[in-house]
């Protein structure tokens, strides 16, 4: 069990304070969709590129995108997608893994991206949204944040835990 793990049972068995509810626009959720996770390798060019180009050419919507390099410098790109292209996205992949350099590929087939709209300058949102979706047992398959928008990835089967357990978390207008 990591320490992450540990810390999060602590504060369920203890109970953590419940801090005060932050105000917000709305929350929305997406249709269902899947996901596409892939590490790949670092250098000077980008590799995302590649892989968006490629999807682009198979008429493969991309609904979210999230990219970040890890502390080795590869590139993690998790990717969703409309999840009726899933298996045209899987077998485009495989066929162009070696050329894109693909170190791994996770994918997951029914997810949806929910989307908090906080007021404008309000701190904490995505800090909130992390910790409450973490300590009611769901785990986000990966976020994105700007200034007016937070979004996570949650399987399907996660969507309604997460909303209730943010519609307490959050003041909805």
């Amino acid at each position: 069990m990591s320490e992450q793990s540990k810390t999060l049972d602590i504060m369920r068995r203890i109970g953590a304070p419940r801090p005060e509810r932050i105000r917000i626009s709305g929350i929305l959720q997406s249709p269902l969709l899947s996901s596409l996770t892939l590490l790949l390798p670092s250098g000077d060019s980008d590799p995302a590129a590649g892989v968006l180009e490629i999807l682009g050419g198979h008429d493969i919507n991309i609904r979210f995108i999230n990219k970040y390099k890890d502390s080795a410098g590869n590139t993690s790109l998790c990717l969703c997608i409309d999840a009726d292209s899933l298996d045209t996205a899987i077998s485009t992949l495989d066929v162009h893994e070696e050329s894109l350099g693909i170190r791994d590929f996770v994918y997951h087939p029914k997810v949806k991206v929910i989307s908090i709209y906080p007021h404008k300058q309000r701190p904490r949102v995505a800090e909130r949204l992390l910790t409450t979706l973490r300590m009611n047992g769901v785990d986000p398959l990966s976020t994105n944040n700007a200034s007016s928008v937070v979004s996570c990835v949650v399987n399907s089967e996660e969507v309604e835990q997460a909303l209730a357990c943010l519609a307490n978390a959050f003041e909805l207008p």
